[in-house]
């Protein structure tokens, strides 16, 4: 093995060396176009002001125009790049559902595969792309109003906040479509399936405004997309046994993929 190559070089050289030229090209799941808009994104993690605990104010981002799928990935969907010997997970079966206990490598890896099938890049969404798809579904657990000085105090209100944004949706995982669309047309965002998205947990320091100053990212924590934002292991799976980082547990972990090219 040339000791240069990287991990997920050497993942892409199998995959092409897998599929060659002669396997025919799938066609790219159905999409939506999201316009280019701006957001309040609000950074996720531990961030301090003058030593004590306080959380980031929101920050005026703008995302540019992008396509992403319009349904997350399926069961019967994985199953194809099981089959294929690429993926791998805890639960593959053949259905409509979304496919859930995957972690984000796992992600990542069905990413790279089905890119090398359809001939274009598919990736998993920044964050700010993930709200701006989510748009009026999005939900913040981030308590906006205090900040408080005991950190233990501050994920009890997470806690707390999240439940009250969960509401009173059922655990039972419904086939694509089940929980309907939202404003820009993307389904199954009001659902109980959390989506990885690629951004990492941070840590950092504030201002008096609020304005992160100085942060370091630490991507051994991912960030999942919800009904709140949930901070997770990447190696996690089944975010119930444990591995959520800060608050309120997802109940599902699962993905959807953005289209580069």
């Amino acid at each position: 093995m040339t000791p240069f190559m990287t991990m997920p070089a050497l993942l892409l050289a199998g995959l092409f060396g897998l599929f060659g030229d002669d396997t025919p090209k799938m066609d790219s799941p159905e999409t939506v176009s999201v316009p280019s808009g701006e957001v309040a994104f609000r950074p996720f993690g531990s961030f301090s002001y003058q030593g004590k605990t306080h959380t980031p104010a929101p920050v005026p981002t703008q995302v540019r125009a992008f396509e992403i799928m319009k349904y997350q990935v399926t069961r019967s969907d994985f199953a194809a790049c099981v089959a294929d010997g690429v993926c791998a997970a805890e639960v593959v079966t053949e259905s409509n559902q979304p496919q859930t206990h995957v972690n984000f490598h796992d992600a990542e890896v069905y990413a790279a595969w089905l890119s090398e099938r359809t001939g274009v890049t598919w990736r998993l969404p920044t964050e700010p792309e993930w709200q701006r798809a989510a748009a009026e579904r999005y939900g913040d657990a981030t308590p906006e109003d205090e900040d408080y000085l005991d950190p233990g105090q501050r994920m009890l209100a997470q806690y707390e906040r999240g439940i009250l944004l969960r509401g009173s949706a059922s655990s039972a995982l419904r086939p694509a479509g089940g929980f309907g669309e939202n404003s820009m047309g993307v389904a199954d965002l009001s659902g109980n399936v959390w989506e990885w998205t690629s951004g990492c947990m941070e840590n950092g320091t504030l201002d008096a405004e609020g304005q992160v100053v100085a942060s370091e990212p630490y991507c051994t924590v991912r960030v999942a997309g919800g009904r709140h934002r949930a901070a997770i292991i990447d190696f996690v799976r089944d975010p119930q046994v444990g591995g959520c980082a800060v608050g309120l547990p997802p109940d599902y972990l699962g993905f959807r993929l953005v289209k580069d090219g």
